[in-house]
């Protein structure tokens, strides 16, 4: 079998993943497509058709809402507590110049727009400009192509995958020209040990072959006994394919799509009322002009007027596309819909029960993103040789899961207060409780706090007043 045959799962998911991409794309992407979104009129010439599409309005709301969301759980910086010889990769964790939480945003948004997506923990060589230490590199789903696991321990271990790249290299010919090869990296398990080879076209038949010697990357001398790369998806890691979380929201986008250029191209049919003539002798070549010096002379029994649109066709086309918008805001999409900022006010109980159905998916991928990150910056730090194994490299990541920013009343923050004095809580269980309410200040520990707290100078006690009083000698 070619190295470029994808896996059944994949071949099944890609209609649904361009679908995704074009909705969050816009309207540019949806016109491209043609009829793979927007049927074709009938009997309609190519011309009539593009001038049927191009009235149509798209309404973005993919993209919106994967901002919105995306936004809630990074409204609060992340924090990432890591080793201190890890500490300053986390400036460029790409060697792109992408620091940890621009990346850590990057990979989530993909997460919530395609369900899925792969990175590579690679070591990269000691050069005069970089340091010999590992980084990440991003796959989209559409470049893992393949994958297969093998049960060891009762556990299933990633033993195969299949990487689509397309690096660019100039033109031996014309230094100001680059181009683009298509090549595919294959990470495996061969006897217990982690290779990687790259497979390129060796000539026109289009076959793909080995390119360049196997790769046996090592740690401290000693081959990896597993392949360092890490499924992000929107509940848990796996290697298996899953929706995406917002697939439903793409759809009715296109259907809204539908709806408006059918309304839009009604509209241009009917806005403008159209004369008409009747009874009158006129040569087949003839213009007939109108306006206020123009008087058209009509035979006995003829009539002029305007044709004017009236039925409730417009109107049908109109409900629907509002029915639609209303079903986007239901799925996600709440922050295109007016009507929202208009609601009564709610006490923080109803909110919260209201809405923590949607929460609780918006936190379970803040949450398999959280741990997916963890995991990947422990290989970086197991790499480095820090300890036995990733499992033992200390690292915390924290991603905000606090969607709805209900702040702890003067009350509650009082009620805590208590609880530390009387030994009830820590310190650091106070700190994050003031923390995750808006009390803390962002991205700031309970031992830094603390560590400020004793640098701090002493704030000097006023003196007394001293009231002198007049003494009544008598």
């Amino acid at each position: 079998m070619p190295v470029n045959t994808p896996r059944t799962e994949y071949e099944e998911a890609t209609l649904v993943w361009q679908r995704m991409r074009d909705c969050y794309s816009g309207r540019d992407a949806i016109l491209k497509a043609g009829q793979r979104y927007t049927p074709k009129l009938p009997a309609a010439t190519q011309q009539a058709q593009l001038d049927y599409m191009q009235r149509g309005n798209y309404f973005a709301a993919l993209r919106r809402t994967v901002t919105g969301l995306i936004g809630g759980i990074f409204q609060k910086p992340p924090r990432f507590d890591v080793p201190g010889r890890v500490d300053p990769w986390l400036d460029d964790v790409t060697l792109t110049h992408i620091p940890m939480a621009a990346f850590a945003q990057e990979v989530t948004t993909e997460v919530m727009l395609m369900g899925r997506i792969g990175v590579l923990v690679e070591l990269a060589s000691a050069t005069p400009f970089t340091e010999r230490r590992p980084y990440f590199v991003s796959f989209s789903c559409e470049n893992i192509i393949n994958w297969q696991t093998t049960s060891v321990g009762g556990d299933d271990v990633l033993s195969l995958l299949v990487l689509r790249e397309s690096p660019t290299e100039r033109d031996a010919s014309d230094p100001f020209t680059v181009k683009s090869i298509e090549q595919y990296r294959v990470l495996s398990l061969v006897d217990g040990v982690y290779t990687q080879q790259l497979y390129r076209q060796a000539d026109e038949s289009g076959d793909f072959e080995p390119y360049g010697d196997p790769i046996i990357p090592l740690r401290r001398g000693e081959p990896l006994p597993f392949i360092p790369f890490e499924f992000l998806a929107p509940s848990y890691a796996s290697v298996d394919i899953k929706e995406p979380p917002l697939v439903d929201l793409a759809s009715i986008s296109l259907a809204h799509w539908r709806n408006s250029v059918d309304h839009e191209a009604g509209l241009h049919l009917v806005a403008l009322p159209t004369p008409y003539v009747s009874g009158m002798r006129a040569a087949d070549d003839s213009v007939l002009e109108i306006g206020p010096s123009t008087i058209w002379i009509l035979d006995s029994g003829g009539s002029a007027g305007f044709v004017e649109f009236s039925g409730a066709g417009m109107g049908a086309l109109e409900t629907a596309l509002e029915a639609k918008e209303n079903q986007m805001a239901i799925l996600g999409a709440k922050l295109l819909n007016e009507s929202t900022s208009q609601l009564a006010p709610e006490t923080a109980t109803a909110v919260l029960a209201k809405t923590a159905g949607e929460n609780a998916s918006l936190r379970t991928l803040a949450q398999s993103a959280q741990a997916n990150l963890r995991r990947l910056l422990q290989i970086m730090g197991w790499w480095e040789g820090l300890e036995a194994t990733p499992a033992d490299v200390s690292v915390d990541v924290a991603l905000n899961q606090d969607f709805l920013q209900i702040k702890m009343s003067a009350q509650d923050a009082t009620a805590a207060l208590q609880m530390l004095q009387s030994d009830e809580i820590s310190y650091k269980t106070f700190w994050d409780l003031l923390s995750n309410q808006g009390w803390g200040r962002d991205n700031v520990t309970a031992a830094e706090e603390q560590r400020e707290i004793s640098r701090q100078p002493q704030i000097p006690t006023p003196p007394e007043e001293v009231i002198e009083v007049e003494r009544d000698e008598t």
